[in-house]
């Protein structure tokens, strides 16, 4: 009991200094430092003044440059390293789903299903204008339509519109009052584009069944009204909170042009659509927004080179706001690899699906001239790649975009990964792309084999987000967890790299792990790089940010499995603490 109340009254002693520590210098020591700086890559100890890393190196060297005055804080054989950064991001997104109703997974009879709903039924999150909406919702129910039709489209939900949001962000599904709320009809869809009449499911009698995904489900999202303002800041407050309590304190948020709930994948923003910037701009004056957040704008693939000028002026609008800035743009070259949407490009055909494999339309001239001159204007092009064929596609277009160019000094990205092909690992050295990958997807589950196996041909299963080969080729890897997808949780993604094991087990092969020490490099300086924000965070450096957080073991050391279930202590961000786990 005495030792537990010395180390309690230790650890509040610590918490207060972090408190305090924004207003004057603080030396951190007595701890396992890792600054992920290559240059110095375990100090003894770290000083900050104010907002800032300000001494770096022997405990003696920086106590005698920080002076007798500095605060103190003993780490007490405690682990400190940077804040983490994540490199693909929907942290606005993730917010919202927070203060909306998440639907429960592997509910399997109707009954389970209507319980669920009745517990809900007076929940103010719920409600969307009149639509029953519900997020987070497992792909597995894509497979049991039948079940989900017995309980929405019931009598009682004749004029009650209903919409299930998938957990992947690119498929649901909707109830028949919702189908005509959307205006997709079996007479609209005749006549609709290909990107809608191809992305909705039938019945065995030919008749709309309610699965939609990206074209569909853009029309589905056009039919509830816009998320205000308002609505948005408190979604980024709430998912700027859960990203801190994991340490993360830097982010990319893909789609920063676009509200929560806009649709996306068919669209093509205008100078008028800022999307999320308002919000995060506001809360950055206010000095409110707990990370440093570098936004895209979604382009649509087949836009033409001049709404990079669109880019250009809003990139200024928003110039010179403290931690937020718009840097780059955000392009969907696939979709989902996954049955039923299997809208990702491959280079050989669907197994369940001859003579197709993916949409295979893209003018690449055009396109070759919409990254370059996003290019040339210094914009980060970050690139949505799920097939080896998307990934390819990426890879030309910025290799033209380097032809004319030159070298830019832009570091572009694709995110993702699935599926590369061995001809592609080669080129994201050498034309400067980093591979933003989402690792906590690279074990085993129902995602890589009963959603895949018998649909997508044999050989591109072989080498499943191939960060071991992306690595032995020199790629520059960035963590990252499409959060709401995925957890936002580092320590999971590090933990599934590097034993490629999942809810199934172990996915082959193991020559694609990767090592803990390319992980944290991975979440830490490279997604700084990554993100555009090098030169102030990702490493413990002098002058830069004073982003760190603390865990109670020593990430590098302990096992695997004790990395993965390591509590967050305290999350600082430039030199306030933002988090305590205490």
């Amino acid at each position: 009991m005495k030792f537990s109340m010395i180390f309690l009254a230790c650890t509040l002693a610590a918490s207060s200094a972090i408190a305090q520590a924004g207003s004057q210098q603080t030396l951190f020591y007595g701890g396992h430092i890792y600054s992920a700086d290559p240059e110095n890559l375990h100090p003894e100890a770290i000083g900050i003044e104010g907002d800032k890393i300000v001494a770096v190196g022997r405990y003696q060297d920086v106590l005698k440059q920080m002076g007798a005055t500095a605060r103190r804080v003993d780490l007490q054989g405690k682990f400190l390293m940077p804040g983490f950064i994540d490199s693909h991001a929907h942290v606005a997104d993730g917010g919202f789903q927070t203060i909306t109703v998440e639907f429960p997974p592997a509910m399997k009879e109707a009954q389970a299903i209507k319980t669920f709903v009745a517990k809900n039924e007076s929940n103010p999150r719920r409600d969307l204008h009149g639509i029953q909406f519900y997020s987070n919702v497992s792909l597995d129910y894509w497979d049991n339509i039948p079940l989900l039709n017995s309980v929405f489209n019931a009598p009682e939900y004749q004029d009650v519109p209903v919409v299930l949001a998938g957990s992947d962000a690119h498929t649901g599904w909707v109830n028949q009052a919702m189908l005509r709320k959307a205006n997709l009809t079996p007479q609209t869809i005749v006549t609709a584009d290909s990107s809608i009449k191809a992305n909705v499911g039938f019945t065995a009698d030919g008749k709309l069944n309610g699965f939609v995904s990206e074209g569909a489900w853009d029309r589905v999202l056009s039919a509830i009204p816009p998320v205000d303002n308002e609505k948005i800041a408190q979604s980024i407050v709430a998912g700027a909170k859960e990203m801190n309590r994991y340490g993360i304190t830097a982010w990319m948020e893909p789609l920063s042009n676009l509200r929560p709930l806009a649709p996306s994948f068919d669209a093509h923003p205008g100078p008028g659509d800022e999307g999320l910037l308002p919000a995060y701009s506001e809360l950055a004056k206010r000095g409110e927004l707990t990370a440093h957040v570098t936004g895209l704008a979604l382009v649509n693939i087949d836009a033409s080179p001049a709404v990079i000028d669109d880019v250009v002026a809003l990139r200024a609008k928003y110039a010179g706001i403290p931690n937020i800035a718009l840097s780059g743009i955000k392009i969907f070259q696939d979709g989902v690899i996954e049955y039923p949407s299997q809208t990702a490009k491959l280079s050989q055909p669907y197994l369940n699906r001859p003579g197709y494999s993916g949409n295979n339309s893209l003018d690449k001239v055009k396109f070759c001239s919409l990254v370059a001159k996003a290019d040339a204007a210094k914009l980060i092009a970050h690139f949505h790649a799920i097939g080896d064929r998307a990934v390819e596609e990426s890879l030309d277009a910025v290799a033209c975009a380097r032809k004319q160019n030159g070298d830019s000094q832009v570091m572009h990205s694709i995110t993702h990964l699935e599926i590369v092909s061995p001809q592609s690992l080669p080129r994201f050295q050498q034309l400067n792309v980093a591979a933003s990958m989402q690792l906590l997807w690279a074990g085993k589950d129902s995602a890589t084999t009963t959603l895949l196996e018998g649909k997508v041909p044999t050989p591109l299963l072989q080498h499943l987000y191939p960060a071991g080969d992306l690595f032995r080729h020199h790629a520059l890897i960035a963590g990252a967890s499409d959060w709401p997808v995925s957890s936002p949780n580092p320590l999971f993604a590090i933990y599934t790299a590097v034993t490629r094991m999942g809810e199934e087990g172990e996915l082959p092969p193991d020559s694609e792990k990767i090592s803990r020490a390319a992980m944290l490099q991975a979440y830490t300086l490279n997604a700084a790089k990554v993100i555009g924000r090098d030169k102030e965070t990702g490493s413990l450096s002098v002058g830069k940010s004073a982003d760190m957080v603390l865990f109670d073991r020593n990430l590098e050391k302990v096992s695997i499995e004790k990395l993965r279930d390591a509590p967050v202590l305290w999350t600082m961000f430039a030199g306030k603490e933002v988090y305590s786990g205490m």
